[in-house]
């Protein structure tokens, strides 16, 4: 993608992106030698309809450009930075699907916005539209590079705007290419070969392999991944970029398929449980992200990651475990896995490299989907200061997050008869609040008088089932940019 600024239009290009404030009377007047008769008349006449993000288009002969796309803006007072990502998305939408590859814009000159966050805002919005996964598709959909030219007098601070929110996206497109992945490919060995590229100068890679946690007792991953006959991995990834400051640890979920395991999903679950590996994707692109801005951040990526199936050996319900911190683990139900392995790894995160903030990322459950559906990931926390912060860093990125209770009332919810704990709610009919129960699982495997700890249920923002704006269908990337805005800010 080649991108210039100017403070004129420019000339050469396919397309010319008009945009229309929901009041603008004057686009036919400033605009009259571009616009086809067709276009002028409907602007002029007012019958171009004025809510955000109602598109008009037309080619054009004798012309400079080949077509005009006109893109309301709806009232000056409601842009922000997440429409004009829906405008870049608009605007790649109509250059891929008429076949061009070149656009200029005036929009960039209309909004009153921060120049960086203007540039941050369209670029995101350009390479997260802009993404194919195609790499299994034998007849592959050549697209032209795309030139983008954008009218607007400062261009520096545009730039060093645009410049973060390109390597943001692509780290997030990049998240989505591991979880599109199938998991005949995507397995504990592939994650763990994607967290060895990472190694650099500040980045310190290690990983665990099953001897390695039988030895310290990491039992709770080696009981979910009993049933596979690829070996778990605890991947272990320290970016050191903060000097003394304490690690801010993030942990996702990398169960790259969930079977179920003897309590077995239904057939129809099956085809999505390849991204069960999302918040491990999470962890690997936000770490992406750290390196190529250079963040002055201290993170320790902490990565959990099997396979959930069924054989002779696999785990059953009704077995009691002991996990990493000594707390034993009644499995009342095999299919919940991942608060299992995310209970190891953080205990392990913690007792060995103390850090001061923690927050985990896992396509957790079913109920939060039915609470949040397909637009918020769900948050609980031990820490206003920290809901705060991941709050604000998901309204600006527009990867939101919602906080749930964490009320002295569900505490108790997850206590064992025999044993210290069950892993779900033993409380009613074991299905209330079941987002909130989960969560509150993986925190008795926290220091909470210690620790700020997080936990982010993506389980409906992670993996989509149809196209919702620059997110395509299937894998979105959740959790990169909400937690890349967290460690810029």
């Amino acid at each position: 993608m080649k991108i210039n600024v100017s403070e004129k239009l420019v000339l050469k290009s396919d397309v010319l992106v008009l945009g229309l404030w929901d009041d603008d009377k004057e686009l036919y007047s400033r605009f009259n030698k571009e616009l086809s008769d067709d276009l002028g008349n409907a602007i002029r006449r007012n019958l171009f309809e004025r809510d955000f993000g109602k598109t008009y288009s037309t080619k054009i002969s004798n012309s400079i450009y080949k077509s005009i796309f006109v893109i309301s803006l709806g009232k000056k007072q409601e842009m922000n930075a997440e429409r004009i990502r829906r405008v870049m998305s608009r605007i790649v939408s109509h250059i891929r699907r008429n076949k061009y590859s070149s656009f200029t814009t005036n929009i960039t000159s209309m909004v009153d916005m921060d120049t960086k966050i203007l540039g941050r805002s369209c670029a995101e919005g350009l390479y997260l539209s802009d993404y194919v996964f195609d790499k299994y598709k034998s007849k592959k959909n050549e697209r032209p590079e795309l030139n983008c030219s954008f009218q607007l007098k400062s261009k520096n601070n545009f730039m060093r705007g645009f410049n973060e929110g390109k390597i943001i996206a692509s780290s997030t497109n990049y998240a989505k290419n591991l979880v599109n992945e199938p998991a005949i490919v995507m397995t504990p060995e592939y994650i763990q070969k994607e967290a060895l590229k990472l190694k650099s100068k500040n980045t310190i890679v290690k990983v665990l392999e099953k001897t390695d946690m039988e030895k310290i007792g990491l039992n709770l991953i080696l009981a979910v991944s009993s049933g596979s006959d690829k070996p778990a991995k605890l991947i272990i990834i320290q970016y050191n970029g903060g000097g003394k400051e304490k690690y801010t640890a993030i942990v996702g979920k990398g169960i790259t398929f969930d079977s179920g395991g003897y309590d077995i999903k239904p057939a129809g679950q099956f085809s999505d449980m390849k991204c069960d590996m999302s918040g491990a994707a999470a962890v690997l692109g936000t770490i992406k992200t750290a390196q190529a801005l250079g963040l002055k951040k201290n993170i320790l990526g902490i990565i959990p990651s099997c396979e959930n199936l069924i054989n002779g050996s696999a785990y059953k319900p009704g077995d009691i475990i002991r996990a990493y911190n000594g707390k034993t683990v009644e499995i009342a139900n095999t299919d919940a896995e991942g608060r299992l392995i995310l209970a190891d790894a953080i205990a392990y995160a913690e007792k060995n490299y103390s850090p001061e903030t923690i927050i985990d990322l896992a396509t957790l459950t079913g109920a939060c989907v039915i609470a949040l559906g397909y637009y918020a990931s769900g948050l609980i926390s031990n820490s206003p200061e920290l809901v705060k912060k991941l709050s604000e860093s998901g309204y600006e990125s527009y990867d939101r997050v919602w906080e749930l209770p964490f009320f002295e009332e569900y505490q108790d919810n997850m206590d064992g008869d025999i044993s210290d704990l069950k892993n779900v709610s033993v409380k009613g009919k074991g299905r209330e609040a079941g987002a909130i129960t989960g969560a509150v699982f993986i925190s008795k495997f926290v220091d909470l008088e210690k620790t700020k700890w997080a936990h982010i249920d993506i389980a409906g923002t992670a993996f989509l089932a149809e196209e919702k704006e620059y997110n395509q269908k299937y894998a979105s990337g959740a959790g990169v940019r909400l937690l890349s805005y967290y460690f810029i800010k």
